[in-house]
């Protein structure tokens, strides 16, 4: 893996897959503006005044927020709810076309589909009794999981892949595309996951990258896909400040958190591989070849709870859901 600079000026190289065997890639074939979800405060008004003799109300309260806090992510579900406001954001692309069958990846080598969700694309993959619940969302993305994602790329971090410098060019990348802008323009995902950090490089600022993700949050939602973040394994920056800046992002958009790092917290050594250095001969970076299983595996209990949650925005046959 290769860290990308901030500026992002060099040349990427091309991507070597993580795993020896690709699956067999399936090829496939929007806009509005960001919905921020904020509370609002109550419309001032004169309040006419009380009888002497009545005891005046309490005043008006903003609805509380319940959402999770940001500042405690580590307890924040693996499995992300849907709000209401992603549900808007989903439905929008829906309104411009965008197939609800198609996700894509926003990501690093760590998220080529043969570490991340690719299996599924094979006939290698086994869903047990307790999971065989999970085959209708297998079939529903079988053309996605496959697909080699244009915004996936060996080194990349949220300033790269705004970077045109880091698109794949001899694959219909315009000149002035960024991966981002290229992969959804030409796939036309509904669903984006962003699987990002890293390869934030060494001492980096942290407020750039929260500037530079909160960017690529704003080109995926202005397309009509819905992103979903993911916070991630490894703690290379210390301190876990870009898991706590991606679930801000998150709280912030309303949109969902994948917590990849709560979901691999039981495993060996936090799911990490101590016997693998970067370029900067950090351990602790790469994935275990068990915890790609299970990134794997929860990132498709993401998608189930989103295919059932998302389907009354586009299929009229589509149950009642049960208050």
């Amino acid at each position: 893996m290769v860290a990308a600079t901030e500026t992002s000026m060099a040349q990427p190289s091309q991507i070597v897959p993580v795993s020896g065997t690709n699956p067999t890639t399936v090829p496939i074939t929007g806009t509005g503006a960001p919905a921020v979800s904020a509370t609002l405060a109550p419309p001032s008004a004169t309040a006419t005044p009380a009888p002497s003799d009545t005891p005046a109300g309490p005043p008006p309260t903003a609805t509380p927020d319940t959402r999770p806090d940001p500042a405690r992510w580590q307890q924040w579900p693996v499995i992300p709810t849907v709000s209401a406001a992603a549900k808007a954001i989903f439905q929008r692309g829906a309104q411009q076309g965008l197939d609800p069958h198609v996700y894509s990846t926003v990501g690093d080598c760590q998220s080529e589909p043969d570490v991340f969700l690719g299996i599924y694309a094979t006939d290698r993959y086994w869903l047990s009794k307790d999971t065989a619940y999970l085959q209708p969302t297998v079939d529903f993305f079988k053309n996605s999981f496959g697909v080699q994602s244009l915004a996936v790329r060996d080194g990349l971090n949220p300033a790269s892949a705004l970077d045109p410098l880091w698109a794949y060019k001899t694959v219909g990348c315009n000149p002035d595309e960024s991966p981002v802008a290229c992969d959804l323009r030409i796939h036309k995902p509904s669903i984006v996951f962003i699987n990002l950090g890293t390869n934030w490089y060494p001492g980096g600022s942290i407020a750039s990258y929260e500037k530079y993700l909160r960017q690529v949050v704003d080109l995926v939602i202005a397309s009509g896909a819905l992103p979903v973040l993911s916070t991630k394994a490894d703690d290379v920056e210390g301190g876990n400040q870009i898991n706590r800046v991606t679930a801000q992002v998150a709280h912030d958009y309303d949109v969902p958190l994948f917590n990849l790092w709560l979901a691999v917290q039981g495993m060996p050594n936090g799911g990490l591989d101590a016997s693998r250095q970067d370029i900067y001969k950090r351990t602790n970076v790469y994935l275990t070849v068990d915890a790609w299983d299970r990134r794997s595996f929860t990132a498709l209990e993401v998608l189930d709870r989103l295919r059932t949650e998302l389907r009354p925005l586009y299929d009229p046959n589509a149950p009642t859901p049960t208050p």
